[in-house]
């Protein structure tokens, strides 16, 4: 184990803050010794699944079963490779070491992934210099600066145009030796036509990003009246390197503003992105579709700061914030809206702009609402509150809203809100609530009762003695070096296969370490996640030994004679448990009396086998 990224790797676990590192990612809060969050590793609800201990350097969810130390969580959270993981960390701490540059400079990349990029980089180069450069590059430029896009916004943007010979791009590629094969991969050709033609030919390219600003594709908007092609905007089709649902626009650039001045702007276009920016507003995402996907909220918790969410103020638009919105309660994701009341009937942020400046563009989204408060504004545009019927339209819309609050300060704001908007009273409002609550705690209680129902022949993950037992002695093995010897002079093996597994690999580590290393948690955790050590079983043992290394499994203190208590458990856990075993797989055709007899010459068979094991290794 003195490979150069391992020893680099655990010097700055040695320097690393966990907590310090999750922060870096996910918001996380005290919860005695240790820490909890939400796990970003599964569609967490509600904290209690997911612990950090600070003290031992390690997390833990127990609910997906993810663990690990911090290089461990940047590896799985980024999806990175151990290397980029181990420099991602370093980055987020501010870890100075002459090492770092030589591990970068010897980096990886798949050669088909590097040509992939490369051509990316070539097509949007190719694009940008045809706008700029080209007879009828000219034409989509000036629609540009008549959108009130200058050069440098243009620049900035990557924006480009595909030129209208869609076959002077496919030569160009050709002449920089880039194959079909690649050029086709990048999604820009259909590979099944000849001649190879520029699929987004005549349009205005924008190019998009990953979160490395590394081009991946791109959206393709015409602009010329006389182009009678039904879409509006084209995206390249999923790659390799591209899916649309995996990418907020404009992400890269946003993230180093929204983590300085605490929030991002969700918009529905890319002009949208483009707008905020014209406007001084730096920290702007642009979707890629309609929905938010399961990536796009792993992205914005990663931000670690509010959501604006501020779509078109059409109807689809405004559907579309109230099922995002859902979506981020879901995720508890801290976000408010921008006012769905306004007094222009522009739909979006690049209209607002170009018909009202940039001083109405800057208070209608600096203008945020709660939800509730949102929710009551949408409805007050859906019904008419001269009636009694809309008036009660409006209240029981509310209705799934107020049943979430928790705060009785918050209950009361929204029904005095209501009480003004309609006139009915608190009382009334109040007590429609309560029937309302009731309503879903019986559907809650009857979801419930049906659940137990289809699940109860279900078998339960329930912990036997032996297993205990077994999972202690891994708590004391894990905790103190001399118990190793311990368990090989006393019990030699676990009879739970998991637990057996992990005994070897804590074996194989002590076999390995340096006499200058100190025997903890840290550094076992250190090796199994690096790239040091290859098991099939990798993520599986990592997991059983952060579940029990993490201060929810409570042991009592070792001692030499807790030792023993457990090896005198697991020994006669163990003959019982192989006594019924052989007793139930070589009983038949026996009368009651004979299985009975038969059942005591096993026990007494194996008991003295175990002790007879047991004077070997003592001896």
């Amino acid at each position: 184990m003195n490979g150069s990224l391992f020893d680099l790797a655990n010097d700055i676990l040695k320097s690393a803050d966990i907590v310090e590192v999750i922060s870096h990612y996910i918001k996380v809060e005290k919860k005695g010794r240790n820490y909890t969050a939400l796990c970003p590793f599964h569609n967490d609800q509600s904290l209690g699944s997911f612990y950090i201990s600070k003290e031992k350097g390690i997390f833990k969810c127990f609910s997906c079963d993810a663990g690990g130390n911090a290089i461990n969580f940047v590896q799985r959270i980024e999806n990175l490779s151990y290397r980029e993981a181990v420099l991602k960390t370093a980055e987020i701490i501010g870890y100075q070491d002459n090492r770092l540059l030589e591990i970068n400079a010897k980096r990886v990349i798949d050669p088909e992934i590097k040509a992939l990029q490369d051509c990316l980089a070539e097509i949007s180069n190719f694009y940008e210099n045809s706008l700029f450069l080209t007879e009828n590059g000219k034409e989509a430029l000036n629609y540009l600066h008549n959108r009130g896009l200058s050069d440098d916004i243009i620049r900035k943007f990557k924006i480009g145009f595909a030129q209208d010979k869609g076959e002077n791009l496919i030569e160009y590629l050709k002449s920089k030796n880039f194959s079909i094969k690649t050029i086709a991969d990048t999604g820009i050709i259909n590979p099944n036509i000849t001649p190879y033609r520029d699929i987004n030919a005549g349009r205005i390219t924008f190019a998009i990003t990953d979160n490395n600003n590394n081009v991946v594709g791109f959206s393709c908007r015409k602009f010329r009246e006389s182009d009678q092609s039904n879409s509006k905007y084209i995206n390249t089709s999923s790659t390799k390197l591209f899916n649309k649902g995996n990418i907020l626009y404009n992400f890269y650039n946003a993230l180093v503003e929204a983590k300085k001045v605490g929030y991002v702007y969700v918009l529905e276009g890319f002009m949208d992105v483009i707008a905020c920016y014209r406007v001084g507003i730096k920290a702007a995402v642009g979707l890629m579709g309609t929905a938010l996907s399961k990536d796009n909220l792993q992205s914005l918790r990663y931000l670690n700061c509010e959501i604006r969410l501020c779509l078109d103020l059409d109807s689809p638009g405004q559907m579309n914030m109230l099922s995002i919105s859902d979506a981020l309660d879901g995720s508890n994701i801290k976000y408010r809206l921008v006012n769905n009341s306004v007094d222009f009937k522009e739909k979006d942020s690049d209209e607002i702009l170009k018909i009202h400046g940039e001083e109405k563009l800057r208070e209608y989204l600096s203008n945020l609402l709660t939800k509730g408060e949102w929710l009551i504004n949408y409805y007050k545009n859906k019904v008419n509150l001269e009636t009694l019927d809309g008036k009660k339209k409006l209240v029981n819309g509310l209705m799934p809203f107020l049943s979430t609050l928790k705060e009785e300060l918050d209950i009361n704001y929204y029904i005095n809100l209501l009480t003004n908007l309609t006139g009915y009273s608190f009382e009334a409002i109040y007590k429609a609530l309560q029937r309302y609550n009731k309503k879903l705690d019986k559907k809650d209680e009857d979801a419930y009762n049906s659940l137990l129902i289809s699940n109860k022949s279900a078998p339960q993950v329930v912990l036997s003695r032996l297993q205990l037992a077994e999972k202690q002695v891994i708590k004391y093995m894990l905790e103190n070096q001399d118990v190793i010897k311990s368990y090989d002079l006393k019990l030699g093996y676990f009879s739970t296969p998991i637990y057996r597994e992990v005994a070897n690999v804590i074996e194989d580590y002590v076999s390995h370490i340096r006499d200058d290393e100190d025997y903890n948690i840290k550094n076992i955790m250190a090796f199994l996640t690096s790239d040091e050590f290859e098991n099939k079983n990798k993520d599986k043992i990592i997991s059983q030994i952060t579940d029990i290394a993490i201060d929810d499994f409570k042991v009592p203190p070792y001692t030499p004679s807790q030792f023993n208590d457990l090896v005198e458990t697991i020994n006669r856990e163990r003959v019982e448990s192989q006594t019924y075993d052989v007793y139930k797989n070589s009983s038949l055709n026996k009368t009651e009396q004979e299985k009975a007899e038969y059942a005591k010459a096993c026990f007494a068979k194996l008991k003295s086998i175990i002790e007879e094991d047991d004077k070997k290794r003592r001896s």
